[in-house]
C-alpha cells in the first residue's frame, strides 16, 4: 500500500499542527498563547494611612475629639511615607495621605488656637446681667463685654454699660455665680468711719468718705464653697478710679469679702472711698460679681 498523498495535501503530523495552533513549518509564526492577567499588587498601608488621615483631619475639627485627630494624623503621615517607599506597591494613596496629614494639621492648628481664644475669652469675660430694684430685669445676658441690656429713652447707651447711664442705686449685678447689690450709698460718712474708730483719719482738704452698703450672694453649688472675688470700686466724675484699698479705713459694719460663703449664702457690710468731694455726687460705682465678670456702673444717687 502507498502512503502517498496527492499534491498539496496535508500528512498527519500537518494536520495535527494546525489543529492544534502551533506550526511545525520553519518561517511560519505560531498561533498566539492567551495568558490570564495577573491581579494588580494592593498597598494596604497606603490605604491605612489615608483612612487614618482623613479622620484625624474631621476629628481635628471637633471640639471634644481634637486630642484624637491630632494623634490619627501623624500616624497617618508616617504610614504614608512608608506606603510611598514600598517597591512594586501603587502610590496613590499614600502620597494622597501624605498630604491630606499636612493639610489637616495646618487646619488642625488653627482650629485649635480658635477653641483657646473661645475658651480665654469666656473665662475673662464672663456672663453678667443685673436687675433695677423694683422692676423686671432691665439687663439680659452679656458676653465678651457686648450687652442685651435695655437702655434709657433715647437708645444711646445700654443700662449700666457706660458712666453715662448707670443703674440705680439698689440694682443687683450678678453671674451665674454670684451677685452683689449696692444697697444704699452715703456720699458724706466722715463723721460716721470717724466715730467707728479712732485710728481713722479724717479726710484730707477737698476729700470726702463715701461709704457704699452692699450684699455679696453666693449661688454656687461647689461644695467646698468660695471666697468673694468681685470687686467694688468708685469713679470720680473725672473718670479716675479709687479703691478702698487706696486709703484703708475701717468702716462700721465693714464688709467681710474673705469669708467663705456656700450656696445661698451672703454677707453684708460698707466699703469706704476717699473721692473729691466737689464731684462725690456725680461719680458712679463699678460692680464687677467676680474676678473677670463684666463690669457695670451703679450710680451713688437718684437721677
Amino acid at each position: 500500500m502507498s502512503n502517498s498523498f496527492p499534491p498539496g495535501s496535508q500528512g498527519p503530523a500537518d494536520h495535527v499542527s494546525a489543529t492544534s495552533g502551533a506550526s511545525s513549518t520553519p518561517g511560519v509564526p505560531a498561533a498566539p498563547v492567551v495568558v490570564a492577567d495577573a491581579k494588580k499588587p494592593k498597598n494596604t498601608i497606603g490605604t491605612i494611612a489615608l483612612v487614618s488621615a482623613i479622620l484625624g483631619l474631621i476629628l481635628s475639627c471637633v471640639k471634644g475629639a481634637l486630642l484624637l485627630g491630632w494623634l490619627l494624623l501623624p500616624i497617618g503621615f508616617i504610614l504614608g511615607i512608608v506606603g510611598a517607599c514600598l517597591k512594586g506597591k501603587p502610590k496613590g494613596r499614600a502620597i494622597t495621605a501624605i498630604i491630606v496629614s499636612i493639610v489637616g494639621t495646618i487646619i488642625a492648628a488653627c482650629v485649635f488656637v480658635f477653641v483657646i481664644g473661645s475658651a480665654i475669652d469666656e473665662a475673662f469675660n464672663e456672663e453678667t446681667s443685673a436687675s433695677a430694684p423694683g422692676a423686671a430685669k432691665n439687663a439680659e445676658s452679656t458676653s465678651g463685654g457686648q450687652d442685651s441690656a435695655k437702655g434709657t429713652g433715647d437708645g444711646s447707651a445700654e443700662f449700666g454699660t457706660t458712666r453715662e447711664n448707670p443703674l440705680p442705686v439698689g440694682s443687683t449685678v450678678e453671674t451665674a455665680d454670684w451677685a452683689v447689690t449696692i444697697n444704699s450709698v452715703d456720699l458724706d460718712a466722715a463723721e460716721a468711719i470717724l466715730a467707728h474708730n479712732e485710728f481713722n483719719d479724717a479726710p484730707a482738704e477737698g476729700e470726702a468718705y463715701v461709704m457704699v452698703n452692699a450684699t455679696i450672694t453666693y449661688k454656687g453649688d461647689n461644695p467646698d464653697g468660695e471666697v468673694p472675688s468681685g470687686t467694688i470700686q468708685f469713679v470720680t466724675a473725672e473718670g479716675v478710679t479709687v479703691s478702698s484699698s487706696d486709703r484703708p479705713l475701717v468702716e462700721p459694719e465693714q464688709l467681710d469679702s474673705l469669708v467663705e460663703l456656700y450656696n445661698g449664702g451672703s454677707i453684708t457690710g460698707n466699703i469706704a472711698f476717699a473721692v473729691p468731694a466737689a464731684s462725690a455726687g456725680e461719680g458712679t460705682l463699678v460692680v464687677r460679681p467676680s474676678l473677670f465678670a463684666t463690669k457695670r456702673f451703679v450710680a451713688v444717687q437718684p437721677s
